[in-house]
């Protein structure tokens, strides 16, 4: 299951690593603390498993030293355009995850995506589950402050209703206040509001009694009715606009 946010942020720089991975590190302490991979877990992506086990992420709260010396090197003569990518596959396990975060030049558009997956249960069991979702989102929410985050499986890409905007799948966020009356489709409209201030935007879910999926003709129906609402309402935004 993938969360996909896109943002701009005037203040993060295309090389402040060390200010992202400890973004980064928020929410793998998220995913930790909700029962799901442990931070010491996360490493560096590499061309094979074996090079990537080389560079741990984090240590304890901070970016390690070695992967902050390992993505400078990377990068030691870009200034506009650098990326940062990690994965997690605990030994032993079949869950997996990875984080790779994008950053152009201050004030254009970024992006972050996270994957979770339970490599041996498509359904991606305890890993991938309603209310844990909801939390990483309002997480990333807070960390990115982003114009749009799609949630749901790379295959409804495919069956998401306009090419030119974000799909629904299983949650959208929306830096909007979106109400009932809005999109009554939705099965739930979660308020997102800003450290305890004022709502600063809305989560869109289209499945809340279990995991969404697009094999599943209901789910793909009522993600699909979402969208066509919110275009109606002319609440859905063009990726042209973003």
């Amino acid at each position: 299951m993938e969360i996909h946010a896109d943002f701009r942020d005037t203040t993060l720089a295309p090389t402040d690593f060390e200010t992202l991975l400890t973004r980064l590190g928020r929410i793998a302490d998220a995913i930790a603390q909700r029962g799901g991979i442990a931070k010491n877990e996360w490493h560096l992506q590499g061309d094979t498993e074996q090079e990537a086990k080389l560079y741990p992420a984090f240590d304890g709260d901070a970016p390690s030293t070695a992967a902050l010396a390992v993505i400078r090197e990377e990068f030691r003569n870009v200034t506009d355009v650098t990326s940062v990518g990690m994965w997690a596959h605990p030994e032993g396990t079949q869950i997996g995850g990875s984080m790779t975060c994008h950053i152009l030049p201050q004030g254009e558009p970024d992006a972050f995506t996270v994957s979770l997956t339970n490599l041996a249960d498509v359904s991606n069991g305890e890993l991938v589950n309603y209310d844990d979702f909801v939390h990483y989102v309002s997480l990333i929410v807070a960390e990115f402050s982003p114009d749009v985050i799609q949630v749901g499986p790379v295959e409804y890409r495919e069956k998401q209703v306009f090419d030119d905007k974000p799909g629904v799948g299983w949650m959208l966020y929306l830096p909007k206040v979106i109400t009932v009356q809005q999109v009554p489709e939705a099965r739930a409209l979660i308020p997102v509001p800003e450290a305890g201030k004022k709502q600063v935007g809305t989560i869109i879910a289209s499945v809340t009694d279990g995991v969404f999926s697009a094999d599943n003709p209901e789910h793909v129906e009522v993600a699909n009715r979402i969208e066509i609402r919110l275009v109606d309402q002319d609440l859905l935004p063009a990726y042209a606009d973003i």
